[in-house]
């Protein structure tokens, strides 16, 4: 069993689980067949107890689980503040959480399948209001460097090709926390999770991931104060006009040295003037 304590709080849970197994498989290349081993990506289940309800089922790669359910709860908008998580016990597949005064009456009601098929909680974020509000300023090398990055730190992507991979910087491009999992709602969970409980106050980072962009993954970076996601490939829709209508930097196929920039483009300090209808 593991056990810590951190602003009083006392976890124990078990996280000795592979992550990775191996296969015997048939590698077809041109002409050549061989039988070769590799790494496949672990998939597992939890559950997310909260004060014995439970919120959410999902499929997780099983490492830094206690990052990931106090990144969950506040980039689910379950929870303000991580000081308010009263206790957390893994007990594998649940992970059971203590939260006074919580005022929702039945959360299993909320649960619902997302864009990437796992569940989450029904959402909050059509209501979600109050633009943000931030003076964060990134420069197109800092943005590709970022992205750059994600090739370096994404050791299980490199190993199975199975992973997504979510890093925050601060506003100097300094590397705050990263996470990988399988599931790219997961990563951004889990990345939070560590910086929060590294104490670092978000509003003046930025996020970079490597998964698509619906409203879903948006609203959790807003939840988290952070205001600039970007990401390596395509947005949805309703993560568009989700960082629109919340004044959110939202990037896409940020591949340099090209990426696209879907709102408030002012943030990106050097990028020259912009022409319209230029294909």
């Amino acid at each position: 069993m593991e056990n810590g304590s951190i602003n009083g709080i006392h976890e124990r849970g078990n996280e000795n689980k592979d992550l990775t197994n191996s296969y015997t498989v048939t590698r077809v290349d041109r002409d050549a067949v061989t039988r070769v081993d590799v790494e496949v990506c672990v998939e597992e289940s939890v559950n997310i107890i909260l004060n014995g309800a439970r919120v959410a089922s999902l499929t997780i790669t099983p490492s830094n689980l206690k990052e990931f359910v106090y990144g969950y709860l506040i980039c689910e908008g379950l929870i303000r503040s991580i000081d308010r998580i009263e206790s957390v016990e893994i007990n594998w597949p649940d992970i059971f959480v203590k939260v006074p005064e919580f005022d929702k009456d039945d959360p299993g009601l909320w649960m619902e399948i997302r864009s990437s098929g796992c569940v989450g909680v029904r959402s909050s974020w059509m209501s979600l209001e109050g633009p943000v509000k931030s003076d964060i300023s990134l420069s197109k090398d800092m943005i590709f460097h970022s992205i750059e990055l994600i090739n370096d730190l994404a050791v299980l992507w490199k190993t199975t090709g199975g992973t997504h991979c979510t890093i925050i910087f601060d506003k100097m491009g300094s590397l705050i926390s990263y996470a990988e999992d399988m599931g790219r709602h997961n990563t951004i969970d889990k990345a939070v999770g560590k910086a929060l409980l590294d104490g670092r106050d978000l509003s003046g980072c930025f996020m970079v991931c490597t998964g698509r962009m619906p409203a879903g993954m948006v609203a959790k970076a807003y939840r988290a104060g952070i205001p600039v996601i970007i990401s390596n490939t395509a947005p949805f829709t309703t993560g568009i006009e989700l960082a629109r209508k919340l004044n959110m930097t939202l990037i896409c196929f940020a591949r340099p040295p090209r990426m696209q920039i879907y709102s408030v483009p002012e943030r990106i300090k050097d990028i020259g003037t912009i022409r319209e209808n230029v294909p």
